[in-house]
């Protein structure tokens, strides 16, 4: 009973700690506790900065990113945020220039408007050429572009299915004045005889505008330039070109 309990204890009891449990102790354990490092924590590559530009270009920068989300993505489902990802800037400085996604909306469509009607048709109205060839090579110049300019075809042929709202809307306003400049220049080809007088200068607006689609779809679906420069040159040589060219 006068003996010291601590004596007789069992290694590793309160009374009695093992050597692995003694500070400065060679044990195994004490071993491993030199031997372990710790994990040393990488500091976060900081974020890189988007190149500074003034307003207007990061309008226009914010602008191209978004033509190539909506291509992606499609008209209704793209957002913000896909196109903050594509020009490196946060979301609310995409927000900042486009407020809402339907303002978004309206000015990628008002960008592929511009593409098509005044890249396409309007740059045509006053050049001193037949109106048969200013028609072809239009429509040859658009196969190209389908190529070089996907992201803008493939919108245009989303936004021309959209049978409601406001996209809809926009999209009848560039029909109209699609076919409306179609129309002037097959007039004008009618009264120096380079369109065949027997056309209906309406219904070859819609025609042309209508084999657009078919160009897209031709080139899109894998047809080479040989064989779409072919439908093309059928259209202006059975129907538009005057018999006697």
């Amino acid at each position: 009973m006068g003996d010291d309990t601590r004596s007789a204890a069992p290694p590793g009891s309160p009374y009695y700690p093992d050597s692995a449990m003694i500070p400065g102790s060679l044990s195994p354990l004490n071993q491993d506790y030199r031997e372990l490092k710790l994990p040393v924590t990488e500091k976060a590559s900081p974020k890189p900065r988007a190149r500074r530009m003034s307003p207007v270009e990061r309008q226009d920068q914010i602008l191209g990113c978004a033509i190539k989300a909506f291509a992606s993505k499609g008209i209704d489902n793209a957002t913000h945020a896909d196109v903050a990802a594509l020009a490196g800037v946060s979301v609310p400085t995409v927000f900042h220039y486009f407020s809402t996604i339907e303002v978004l909306q309206e000015q990628v469509l008002v960008e592929v408007r511009r593409f098509l009607l005044d890249g396409f048709v309007l740059t045509r109205m006053h050049l001193h050429k037949p109106s048969y060839q200013i028609i072809e090579e239009m429509l040859v110049d658009f196969r190209d572009a389908v190529k070089e300019h996907t992201e803008y075809i493939r919108i245009w042929l989303e936004w021309s299915g959209s049978s409601r709202g406001a996209i809809w809307d926009q999209y009848l306003s560039f029909y109209d004045d699609a076919t409306k400049a179609l129309k002037r220049l097959i007039m004008k080809g009618r009264r120096d005889n380079s369109i065949s007088p027997s056309i209906n200068a309406g219904d070859a607006a819609r025609i042309i505008l209508g084999m657009a689609h078919t160009i897209a779809h031709m080139s899109l679906s894998g047809s080479s330039n040989k064989t779409v420069h072919s439908t093309i040159q059928a259209l202006v040589l059975s129907y538009i070109q005057p018999p006697e060219v």
